[in-house]
């Protein structure tokens, strides 16, 4: 692939015609309540699900603290090796993040593949990712997890070559695989840097045309791209696929123009937050979260039908307010209360959101009602009687863009428009607005 001069090679992280026969190893804190595990263990089965593995057995593990070497312990480990071989297992999947040499010590024990969830993550947003920049950044935090567990052995980078000259005097395999890495690193965080550039720019324009911006947030699969889908073809436009029932459905981050009582929205999803999100990818997200958390207005979906909505939200919170900081006005839509007993509505609430709406983004009167919202929370609007030159073409089209023309009359070389616009449009039409038949002062 080629990007500004830049040729980079993707690599699937797995090719396997078969599904990977896999034990599933759950690693506890002692502190961690019942519910907490059980959202942990559904969790993971989940991930494995979704990349097609055929789970054979389960572990658990409680630790006080870590084990070093193996991270379970010694005869813990024994008892995963044996527990593998009867299951015929070609995979060992743990629930937390592993070592370098913690990796090396239970693949050599077990004699089989091992990956922690931090892998299996990448490996779905691997599959996931459609666009150049979203290859970029799924790679990017492939090498920002890799770099630190190299060992020199078994690592082959499409970048090494041989013959006189490839390496310097005494120099090893690990260290050319370390800086090929670090060389494809730079390469990387320049493409998704232009790309933020290249979006930021795009909200600066928005802005200046008078355009307000929805981001969808939520925790994954809670039904933030089955909402975009809707109000795309409900409002808007009717490009979007409806969002499959699948974790990390959407890595690159898709925007919508939408109209709604005379205002133009741009609503961006993008990819959906998980417990313990790795920050090898939130740093190499991080632009492109910036795209739906840099909003006028967020819109939290949460499913309403998940058993640990509660820690899902929490795991939200974390990354919008504590990591990104997000100051916009926030709207929490439980979603999928169609598949719920209608007397629990009541009992669904969140008291971070500014508003709160129960429903179902499958439903027009819940798609109403969000945007309802939204054009409440975003501000009044004033109505404005215009006197525009005939000439001036440019300010009429302004005002149907900008605003609601409730009225157009003509009179000899001008137009008469009564117009309802956003207090923040009002700078756009300054020197054409009357009162008591004359013109008002330039003061916007």
């Amino acid at each position: 692939m080629d990007e500004g001069g830049i040729k980079l090679k993707f690599y699937e992280t797995t090719g396997d015609d078969e599904p990977s026969h896999a034990i599933l190893v759950h690693v506890f804190r002692p502190e961690e309540s019942e519910v907490k595990r059980s959202h942990m263990r559904e969790e993971l089965r989940n991930l494995a699900h979704n990349v097609g593995v055929l789970i054979v057995g389960e572990m658990e593990q409680t630790l006080s603290e870590e084990h070093a070497r193996t991270k379970i312990g010694k005869g813990k480990l024994t008892e995963l090796a044996h527990v593998a071989a009867t299951a015929s297992a070609t995979l060992i999947l743990f629930s937390v993040e592993l070592s370098g040499s913690q990796l090396r010590n239970i693949e050599d024990s077990c004699s089989i593949r091992v990956m922690d969830r931090t892998q299996l993550i990448l490996d779905i947003f691997a599959h996931r990712a459609k666009s150049f920049e979203g290859k970029a950044q799924v790679r990017l935090a492939e090498f920002s997890y890799m770099l630190p567990r190299l060992t020199g052995q078994g690592i082959a980078l499409s970048r090494l070559g041989g013959g006189i000259g490839t390496r310097g005097p005494g120099e090893t395999k690990l260290q050319v695989d370390r800086r090929t890495i670090r060389r494809e690193m730079t390469k990387l965080r320049r493409i998704v840097s232009q790309a933020g550039e290249r979006r930021s720019e795009l909200r600066r324009r928005r802005q200046r045309q008078g355009v307000y911006t929805i981001g969808l947030v939520g925790y994954t699969n809670a039904g933030k791209t089955t909402l975009l889908s809707y109000l795309a073809k409900r409002f808007g436009e009717k490009r979007l696929q409806e969002g499959q029932n699948r974790l990390f459905d959407t890595l690159d981050p898709a925007s919508r123009r939408i109209m709604y009582a005379g205002r133009t929205f741009v609503v961006t999803d993008t990819v959906g937050f998980i417990r313990d999100l790795p920050h090898h990818l939130i740093n190499a997200f991080r632009a492109t979260l910036e795209e739906a958390t840099d909003a006028d207005v967020l819109i939290h979906v949460i499913d309403s039908s998940s058993p640990f909505k509660m820690e899902e939200m929490e795991t939200v919170y974390e990354v919008v307010h504590g990591l990104l900081h997000t100051k916009a006005p926030l709207i929490s839509v439980f979603n999928k209360m169609d598949v719920i007993g209608p007397h629990q509505h009541d009992v669904f609430n969140d008291v971070t959101a500014d508003q709160v709406i129960r429903g179902s983004v499958l439903q027009q009167e819940t798609l109403a009602e969000i945007l309802d919202t939204v054009d409440k929370i975003i501000g009044k609007r004033i109505a404005l009687h215009l006197r525009i030159p005939s000439h001036r073409s440019d300010i009429l089209a302004d005002a149907y863009q900008l605003g609601e023309v409730n009225q157009l009359r003509e009179e000899s070389d001008h137009l008469l428009v009564d117009v309802h616009v956003d207090e923040r449009e009002m700078r756009h039409f300054s020197g054409f607005v009357m009162q008591d038949g004359s013109l008002l002062e330039d003061k916007w």
